[in-house]
């Protein structure tokens, strides 16, 4: 898989964000994290009006699995309840949603026979074990089925409209390839996420964030990648959280910078 990311955020050589460089902004507006998987009261401050929160990453790669799973713990942590959603076939998770337990994880059509996309990965064996012991929490899975009619994000949207709609009380996380995220069209065609902003029956466009995971170096599964010059890798900050300005005409709401990016291996050693 090429890096989706870099594609998807040559809008960042855009020098202005309501009428501010976009390097001083993001300075000013930028969240340090230090500790991904403990994050802070500002990071809760920051994304806790949020009905919806959609994770893009690389699949198989670490650190949004790692966010998705500081999320949850950190939203729980103040009261929170939240279901979160994995691009993942609900049919080929059934033994996981029937036993609930860290071991019938592995054994489930998905994980047990890998398709090497990547998101059979350890990140994610991880981030469901863990999500899945704490208890305000509940996990579901929106990817298409076979059989299902439509295209693949038409699917998602509806699967995940179906779980906000089920449980309208708690907030819902979702993590994703980087493109099943975008709030705005790519090539004319709607994302999940675009679906989602666009439902008049939810009315969730303003409670809505969709992050997509910047870098500076780093590999996964099937890229190396040098030192990316991106504007924003210009900060101090190894790790943080940045929203553009709410009428930003931006393809996500906000990025999860990270200095590097690790490639998670299979959670089945074959």
């Amino acid at each position: 898989m090429k890096r989706i990311i870099a594609v998807l955020i040559l809008f960042a050589t855009c020098t202005n964000v309501n009428g501010q460089n976009i390097i001083t902004h993001i300075k000013e507006h930028a969240i340090k994290v230090d500790k991904i998987d403990s994050l802070s009261k500002q990071v809760y401050d920051l994304i806790s009006s949020f009905k919806v929160i959609m994770l893009g990453e690389i699949h198989g790669t670490n650190e949004p699995a790692n966010l998705l799973t500081g999320l949850v713990t950190l939203l729980t942590k103040y009261g929170d309840s939240v279901q979160v959603g994995f691009e993942l076939p609900s049919e080929q998770m059934k033994l996981f949603l029937k036993q609930h337990t860290s071991s019938s994880i592995l054994k489930t059509v998905f994980f047990a026979n890998p398709s090497g996309d990547g998101r059979a990965s350890k990140a994610w064996f991880n981030a469901i074990s863990s999500i899945n012991k704490n208890k305000m929490a509940k996990i579901f899975f929106f990817d298409w089925n076979p059989g299902d009619k439509g295209n693949a994000d038409s699917i998602m949207y509806l699967n995940i409209k179906s779980k906000i709609k089920e449980h309208p009380n708690k907030k819902t996380i979702t993590i994703s390839g980087g493109m099943h995220n975008r709030i705005l069209p790519f090539e004319k065609q709607n994302k999940a996420a675009t679906f989602l902003m666009l439902d008049k029956d939810l009315n969730i466009a303003d409670s809505l964030c969709s992050l997509t995971h910047e870098f500076e170096s780093g590999e996964t599964l099937w890229n190396k990648f040098e030192v990316n010059p991106s504007i924003y890798a210009k900060l101090a900050f190894d790790n943080y959280l940045f929203l553009y300005p709410k009428n930003s005409n931006e393809p996500y709401s906000g990025i999860f910078f990270t200095r590097k990016l690790t490639k998670s291996q299979s959670a089945i050693s074959k």
